[in-house]
């Protein structure tokens, strides 16, 4: 069997050779596997800087598609259920989510992991919204900003602006009707301007952090006679790791601050959304920034200027 695993921290997986698995184990089936992102996540684990990646050698892999060849069923194969760089796996059923017929294995390999950052958030993290909520996406031209939209939509928000340095894009989502409106992440003064026109915000959905995340809050307006403003970090894509945040902005402001990752929420009750979760990326087009490789072709096409910008899925049985 084929597989591909991270022999050192920081280096790319290794496209390797090996003895096929042993039969499944009770409450285990085999899968075929046909897909496997390779999202930030999966780039942590084979850097070794996430929680779960502890020692190598390592299948740096999060999550995938699958096909029960005996059946024909295919399956999303949850996070951590099972190795994924590979022809083969072998899964616990309970972890697995049915896929209905005609559903796009790449794309929902892809798109899981992005719809399950806004999809916890709004779940786990965010409470008591009302219908018609409104919603602000930080970096919504990215992958998983943009499965921000049809999440929020879902449930119940009757307005959502985004906000993204680039412009154009930000201009196409609301020439299709994505997006209400948006907000440029460019000049501080001017984004603080744009954000104080914005009035009261719901929701703050925040992919980017940093000096953007810090302007934002400082700016906002809030209701001291409504509901607060809720505040979610679900992301980094400014790689800045920390903001400046005035205490007279907490103290001024109705407003409230959380993450969403594993360990702010707990993973029973994230297990339960997966079901939703896949149904909702199940149903979603494949975006052109996802780009599909043979599993052979890893070692090649992991530390590169695509792998970075883009969303790499890997096929264990070539294209």
């Amino acid at each position: 069997m084929h597989y591909a695993q991270v022999q050192a921290f920081g280096q790319a997986p290794q496209y390797l050779e090996g003895p096929d698995l042993p039969e499944p184990a009770a409450g285990q089936v085999r899968l075929k596997v046909l897909a496997s992102a390779v999202h930030r996540l999966v780039q942590m684990r084979a850097n070794g800087k996430h929680f779960s990646a502890t020692s190598v050698p390592l299948d740096p892999s999060s999550d995938g598609v699958g096909i029960d060849e005996a059946t024909g069923q295919v399956y999303y194969v949850s996070m951590f259920a099972a190795p994924m760089l590979a022809e083969y796996a072998n899964a616990d059923i309970k972890r697995l989510v049915p896929i209905p017929a005609g559903a796009d294995p790449i794309a929902v390999a892809a798109l899981t992991n992005p719809v399950s950052s806004s999809w916890l958030a709004l779940t786990e993290r965010v409470h008591d919204l009302k219908p018609g909520f409104s919603v602000l996406v930080l970096g919504v031209t990215g992958t998983s900003g943009r499965t921000a939209i049809p999440v929020a939509r879902k449930f119940g928000a009757g307005t959502i602006i985004g906000a993204a340095r680039n412009e154009k894009a930000l201009q196409a989502l609301v020439a299709d009707g994505s997006i209400d409106k948006y907000i440029v992440l460019g000049d501080a003064d001017a984004l603080s301007n744009a954000t104080a026109a914005l009035g009261h915000v719901d929701v703050i959905l925040d992919y980017v952090y940093g000096a953007a995340a810090s302007t934002v809050l400082s700016a906002l307006q809030t209701n001291a006679d409504g509901p607060p403003t809720q505040y979610v970090n679900i992301g980094t894509i400014a790689q800045e790791e920390s903001i400046s945040l005035n205490a007279q902005t907490l103290r001024a402001k109705n407003l409230t601050l959380a993450g969403s990752a594993p360990g702010s929420y707990s993973l029973t009750g994230a297990g339960k959304q997966v079901p939703g979760i896949v149904a909702l990326a199940a149903t979603l087009p494949k975006p052109a920034d996802v780009v599909p490789y043979a599993l052979s072709e890893v070692a090649r096409v992991w530390d590169t200027d695509e792998a970075r910008k883009k969303r790499l899925v890997l096929l264990p049985w070539g294209q």
